[in-house]
């Protein structure tokens, strides 16, 4: 009888340390380990040389350290490169290296799919598959082949990330650890559409900066571009918010999608001034990624830079940030769908090539 291998990646020092000592190795073997997989990238037991060879061995044996790997790679002529990423089952999932000055940002996805529905969004009109698992997450920093450093990680790709919380929870920690790929947690960001039970979770534990979509100014513009605005509506949002225990200088950082005729006028950007008060916050606008899935349509230029003025004359520290990768569809869930789409497509050709099955003689 074989014995399926188990996986290495993907665990916490303190949880690695657990399973080496149930198997009667000393905790400092896992630290070990744990540098070699996440610090120096090394997936191959038999290179790992300040191991023991009869370590070396018995982890050859029991344990097996996968990859990801790259479906497709598309680079924008702004630098930024958007992978297509294969996990083992099949499934694909999207990471976009994004170079600006002084630092290089990767955003990571966190599920195969979304449940969240949000009307903007590629992701969300394809059907949720699974969570990402934790080495799944972290892989897509480890094992992707970067033109330069990574310094900055955004769980801003596909998937919403407190809908995997435990996961997203434990690859922070492998994200952070100084041992492990050593990113410090004001480089982290991870944004939610707002589920309120896990945000206090989240600031309580201290292992990254928070972004919420918030995406309109009132309940009636939220729900009719984002649904879960019905289970957890504006007010109660902004309220839960207002009562969270920030450490040290912490703000909540606010993405707003500006959409034209829907969430882009002068009377919301004082709106959404008047309904952040309070909260320690940052803004940052967006002006929506034009795609064929919906027919929002790109505000003008004027009238984003207009809204951001708005903001800064009430006091909030407000960034426009600037689609990137436009010219290789780098908003969140257009690649996957695009790959998805092509498939289905060849599929459909190939089964209308098949000579069809002979019909029965008749008696």
């Amino acid at each position: 009888m074989v014995t399926q291998k188990e996986n290495i990646k993907g665990l916490s020092l303190p949880r690695l340390e657990k399973r080496m000592v149930e198997a009667g190795h000393p905790p400092y073997r896992a630290r070990q380990l744990f540098q070699w997989l996440y610090q120096k990238n090394v997936n191959n037991f038999d290179e790992m040389s300040d191991l023991s060879k009869s370590f070396r061995s018995w982890l050859s044996e029991n344990f097996v350290a996968p990859r990801v790997e790259i479906a497709e790679q598309h680079d924008s002529d702004d630098g930024t490169i958007k992978f297509l990423v294969r996990l083992q089952d099949g499934e694909k999932v999207e990471s976009v290296f994004i170079p600006t000055e002084g630092r290089n940002t990767l955003c990571v996805s966190t599920q195969v799919g979304c449940k969240m529905a949000c009307a903007f969004c590629a992701t969300g009109y394809q059907k949720f598959t699974r969570d990402l698992k934790t080495w799944e997450i972290v892989d897509q920093l480890k094992s992707l082949p970067f033109p330069a450093p990574v310094t900055n990680i955004v769980f801003m790709g596909m998937g919403e990330p407190f809908d995997n919380y435990e996961n997203v929870l434990e690859a922070l920690e492998i994200f952070r650890h100084p041992m492990g790929c050593q990113i410090g947690k004001r480089h982290i960001t991870v944004s939610t559409v707002g589920l309120i039970p896990q945000i206090q979770a989240f600031v309580d534990a201290d292992v990254g900066k928070l972004a919420i979509s918030l995406h309109g100014t009132t309940d009636e513009q939220r729900t009719r571009i984002m649904p879960m605005n019905k289970k957890y509506p504006l007010a109660e949002l902004l309220d839960n918010c207002r009562k969270l225990n920030m450490p040290g200088r912490l703000r909540i950082t606010w993405e707003y999608l500006m959409i034209d005729g829907i969430n882009d006028t002068e009377e919301d950007a004082h709106r959404l001034a008047e309904i952040l008060r309070g909260i320690p916050s940052k803004v940052n606008l967006l002006a929506y990624n034009e795609n064929h899935f919906v027919d929002f349509k790109r505000p003008p230029e004027e009238r984003v830079l207009k809204f951001q003025r708005i903001m800064l004359d009430h006091g909030y520290t407000t960034t426009y940030r600037r689609s990137r990768g436009r010219d290789i569809a780098a908003a969140c869930g257009q690649l996957h769908h695009a790959s998805a789409t092509r498939a289905a497509r060849l599929a459909r050709m190939q089964a209308a090539a098949q000579p069809s099955a002979p019909a029965p003689a008749q008696a």
